[in-house]
Protein backbone atom coordinates (compact mmCIF):
# COMPACT_ATOMS: atom_id res chain seq x y z
CA UNK A 1 0.00 0.00 0.00
CA UNK A 2 1.35 3.41 -0.97
CA UNK A 3 2.03 5.80 1.90
CA UNK A 4 1.07 9.46 1.69
CA UNK A 5 2.59 12.37 3.58
CA UNK A 6 0.28 15.18 4.67
CA UNK A 7 1.75 18.55 5.66
CA UNK A 8 -0.49 21.03 7.45
CA UNK A 9 0.39 24.68 6.88
CA UNK A 10 -0.56 26.18 10.23
CA UNK A 11 -0.47 29.73 8.82
CA UNK A 12 -2.80 29.25 5.86
CA UNK A 13 -4.67 26.10 6.87
CA UNK A 14 -3.71 24.45 3.56
CA UNK A 15 -2.78 20.77 3.46
CA UNK A 16 0.04 19.59 1.20
CA UNK A 17 -0.29 15.98 0.00
CA UNK A 18 3.11 14.74 -1.15
CA UNK A 19 3.83 12.07 -3.81
CA UNK A 20 0.24 11.80 -5.02
CA UNK A 21 0.78 11.75 -8.78
CA UNK A 22 0.37 7.97 -9.03
CA UNK A 23 -2.82 7.62 -7.01
CA UNK A 24 -5.79 5.96 -8.68
CA UNK A 25 -8.89 7.98 -9.57
CA UNK A 26 -10.96 6.67 -6.65
CA UNK A 27 -8.33 7.65 -4.08
CA UNK A 28 -8.00 11.10 -5.64
CA UNK A 29 -11.78 11.56 -5.49
CA UNK A 30 -11.76 10.54 -1.83
CA UNK A 31 -9.05 13.08 -1.05
CA UNK A 32 -10.89 15.82 -2.89
CA UNK A 33 -14.15 14.99 -1.11
CA UNK A 34 -12.39 15.43 2.24
CA UNK A 35 -9.89 18.19 1.42
CA UNK A 36 -11.46 20.09 -1.44
CA UNK A 37 -10.19 20.83 -4.94
CA UNK A 38 -6.45 20.31 -5.44
CA UNK A 39 -3.87 22.75 -6.78
CA UNK A 40 -0.61 21.37 -8.12
CA UNK A 41 2.71 22.50 -6.69
CA UNK A 42 6.26 21.21 -6.98
CA UNK A 43 9.81 22.28 -6.27
CA UNK A 44 10.42 25.52 -8.19
CA UNK A 45 6.72 25.63 -9.13
CA UNK A 46 4.85 27.36 -6.29
CA UNK A 47 1.20 28.38 -6.17
CA UNK A 48 2.19 32.05 -6.02
CA UNK A 49 5.41 33.56 -7.38
CA UNK A 50 6.41 37.18 -6.79
CA UNK A 51 7.86 38.89 -9.83
CA UNK A 52 11.23 40.55 -9.22
CA UNK A 53 10.91 44.31 -8.82
CA UNK A 54 12.29 46.62 -11.47
CA UNK A 55 14.80 48.73 -9.57
CA UNK A 56 17.47 50.83 -11.31
CA UNK A 57 20.91 49.55 -10.42
CA UNK A 58 23.45 51.91 -8.88
CA UNK A 59 27.22 51.87 -8.83
CA UNK A 60 27.10 50.35 -5.36
CA UNK A 61 25.20 47.35 -6.74
CA UNK A 62 28.34 45.63 -7.93
CA UNK A 63 27.03 42.08 -7.94
CA UNK A 64 23.73 41.06 -9.52
CA UNK A 65 21.86 37.88 -10.40
CA UNK A 66 19.18 37.11 -12.96
CA UNK A 67 16.05 35.62 -11.40
CA UNK A 68 12.56 34.61 -12.49
CA UNK A 69 10.95 35.42 -9.14
CA UNK A 70 10.77 34.56 -5.47
CA UNK A 71 8.20 33.43 -2.91
CA UNK A 72 7.63 32.75 0.75
CA UNK A 73 6.04 30.03 2.90
CA UNK A 74 7.31 27.02 0.94
CA UNK A 75 6.98 23.73 2.82
CA UNK A 76 8.40 21.49 0.08
CA UNK A 77 11.93 22.77 -0.56
CA UNK A 78 13.87 22.08 2.61
CA UNK A 79 13.44 21.84 6.34
CA UNK A 80 10.55 23.77 7.85
CA UNK A 81 9.17 26.91 6.22
CA UNK A 82 11.28 28.49 3.46
CA UNK A 83 11.63 31.66 1.47
CA UNK A 84 12.77 30.66 -2.01
CA UNK A 85 14.24 32.25 -5.13
CA UNK A 86 14.27 30.97 -8.71
CA UNK A 87 17.52 31.67 -10.55
CA UNK A 88 17.02 32.18 -14.28
CA UNK A 89 19.06 30.22 -16.87
CA UNK A 90 19.96 26.55 -17.08
CA UNK A 91 22.51 25.03 -19.47
CA UNK A 92 21.36 21.47 -18.66
CA UNK A 93 17.78 21.73 -20.01
CA UNK A 94 16.70 18.35 -18.66
CA UNK A 95 14.05 16.51 -20.65
CA UNK A 96 10.67 16.79 -18.98
CA UNK A 97 11.78 19.65 -16.72
CA UNK A 98 8.90 21.08 -14.64
CA UNK A 99 10.02 24.64 -15.32
CA UNK A 100 11.43 24.93 -18.88
CA UNK A 101 10.64 28.65 -18.78
CA UNK A 102 13.64 29.01 -16.48
CA UNK A 103 16.11 27.71 -19.08
CA UNK A 104 16.51 30.90 -21.16
CA UNK A 105 19.50 32.93 -19.98
CA UNK A 106 17.94 36.12 -21.35
CA UNK A 107 14.60 35.87 -19.55
CA UNK A 108 13.81 36.97 -16.02
CA UNK A 109 15.11 40.18 -14.48
CA UNK A 110 18.45 41.32 -13.13
CA UNK A 111 18.46 42.32 -9.47
CA UNK A 112 21.19 43.29 -7.05
CA UNK A 113 22.22 40.67 -4.53
CA UNK A 114 21.74 43.24 -1.78
CA UNK A 115 18.09 43.85 -2.72
CA UNK A 116 17.36 40.15 -3.29
CA UNK A 117 18.61 39.22 0.17
CA UNK A 118 16.41 41.94 1.63
CA UNK A 119 13.35 40.55 -0.18
CA UNK A 120 14.06 36.96 0.86
CA UNK A 121 14.51 37.96 4.50
CA UNK A 122 11.40 40.16 4.61
CA UNK A 123 10.46 40.23 8.33
CA UNK A 124 6.74 40.08 7.48
CA UNK A 125 7.18 36.38 6.72
CA UNK A 126 8.20 33.52 8.99
CA UNK A 127 10.98 31.22 7.81
CA UNK A 128 13.41 28.55 8.95
CA UNK A 129 15.77 29.33 6.11
CA UNK A 130 16.17 30.21 2.43
CA UNK A 131 16.16 27.87 -0.57
CA UNK A 132 17.83 28.72 -3.88
CA UNK A 133 16.54 26.93 -6.99
CA UNK A 134 16.47 27.33 -10.74
CA UNK A 135 17.09 27.02 -13.46
CA UNK A 136 20.64 26.26 -12.43
CA UNK A 137 21.91 28.45 -9.56
CA UNK A 138 25.53 27.39 -10.15
CA UNK A 139 25.37 28.84 -13.67
CA UNK A 140 25.73 32.21 -11.90
CA UNK A 141 28.49 31.29 -9.42
CA UNK A 142 29.67 34.78 -8.52
CA UNK A 143 26.16 36.05 -7.85
CA UNK A 144 25.18 32.87 -6.02
CA UNK A 145 28.21 33.10 -3.77
CA UNK A 146 27.51 36.77 -3.05
CA UNK A 147 23.89 35.97 -2.18
CA UNK A 148 24.89 33.18 0.21
CA UNK A 149 27.36 35.50 1.92
CA UNK A 150 24.81 38.31 2.12
CA UNK A 151 22.19 36.01 3.63
CA UNK A 152 24.69 34.78 6.22
CA UNK A 153 25.68 38.34 7.10
CA UNK A 154 22.00 38.99 7.82
CA UNK A 155 21.83 35.94 10.13
CA UNK A 156 20.01 33.58 7.79
CA UNK A 157 20.26 30.33 9.80
CA UNK A 158 19.88 27.73 7.05
CA UNK A 159 20.47 27.69 3.28
CA UNK A 160 19.45 24.98 0.82
CA UNK A 161 20.66 25.07 -2.78
CA UNK A 162 19.52 22.92 -5.71
CA UNK A 163 21.77 21.99 -8.63
CA UNK A 164 21.44 19.79 -11.70
CA UNK A 165 25.14 19.04 -11.30
CA UNK A 166 26.25 16.40 -8.82
CA UNK A 167 28.39 17.32 -5.84
CA UNK A 168 31.32 15.54 -7.49
CA UNK A 169 31.00 17.62 -10.68
CA UNK A 170 30.66 20.83 -8.68
CA UNK A 171 33.87 19.98 -6.81
CA UNK A 172 35.62 19.54 -10.16
CA UNK A 173 34.31 22.89 -11.32
CA UNK A 174 35.49 24.47 -8.08
CA UNK A 175 39.11 23.75 -9.05
CA UNK A 176 38.93 26.53 -11.65
CA UNK A 177 35.90 28.45 -10.31
CA UNK A 178 36.67 29.44 -6.74
CA UNK A 179 33.20 30.86 -6.12
CA UNK A 180 31.75 27.36 -6.37
CA UNK A 181 34.11 26.08 -3.71
CA UNK A 182 33.12 28.95 -1.41
CA UNK A 183 29.43 28.17 -1.89
CA UNK A 184 29.93 24.48 -1.08
CA UNK A 185 31.83 25.52 2.05
CA UNK A 186 28.92 27.58 3.34
CA UNK A 187 25.49 26.17 2.43
CA UNK A 188 23.79 23.62 4.69
CA UNK A 189 22.10 21.30 2.20
CA UNK A 190 22.76 20.59 -1.49
CA UNK A 191 20.06 18.83 -3.50
CA UNK A 192 22.00 17.57 -6.51
CA UNK A 193 21.59 15.75 -9.79
CA UNK A 194 19.84 16.33 -13.08
CA UNK A 195 16.11 15.67 -13.35
CA UNK A 196 15.55 12.28 -15.03
CA UNK A 197 12.00 11.96 -16.29
CA UNK A 198 12.02 8.14 -16.28
CA UNK A 199 12.97 8.16 -12.57
CA UNK A 200 10.31 10.63 -11.46
CA UNK A 201 8.27 7.92 -9.75
CA UNK A 202 11.20 7.28 -7.41
CA UNK A 203 11.46 10.88 -6.21
CA UNK A 204 12.00 11.30 -2.50
CA UNK A 205 12.17 14.13 -0.01
CA UNK A 206 12.28 17.52 -1.82
CA UNK A 207 13.43 15.91 -5.09
CA UNK A 208 11.95 15.49 -8.56
CA UNK A 209 13.49 12.15 -9.58
CA UNK A 210 14.98 9.15 -7.84
CA UNK A 211 18.60 9.84 -8.80
CA UNK A 212 18.70 13.17 -6.98
CA UNK A 213 20.29 13.36 -3.52
CA UNK A 214 19.65 15.52 -0.48
CA UNK A 215 23.18 16.01 0.87
CA UNK A 216 23.88 17.26 4.37
CA UNK A 217 26.85 19.44 3.48
CA UNK A 218 27.53 20.48 7.06
CA UNK A 219 27.98 16.83 8.05
CA UNK A 220 29.83 16.09 4.80
CA UNK A 221 32.40 18.79 5.49
CA UNK A 222 33.01 17.43 8.97
CA UNK A 223 33.32 13.77 7.99
CA UNK A 224 35.13 14.11 4.66
CA UNK A 225 32.62 11.78 2.97
CA UNK A 226 29.22 12.40 1.42
CA UNK A 227 26.49 12.27 4.07
CA UNK A 228 22.84 12.23 3.01
CA UNK A 229 20.30 14.23 4.99
CA UNK A 230 18.13 11.93 7.10
CA UNK A 231 15.70 14.41 8.66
Amino acid sequence: MQELTFILDELSGDIVVEDNEHLDAETLRTLQNHLGAAREIACARPLVKIEPPIIPLTESDEITVRIAGYYHNSLTEGTGRRSSVLFQSCPLKCKGCYVPELHDQNSGKVISVKKLAELLLDPKFERDGVTILGGEPFAQPEGLNALVKRLRSKNCPHIVCYSGYTLEVLREKAVTQSFIGEILSDIDILIDGAYVESLSSGAGLWTGSGNQRVIDLAATRKSGRTILYRG
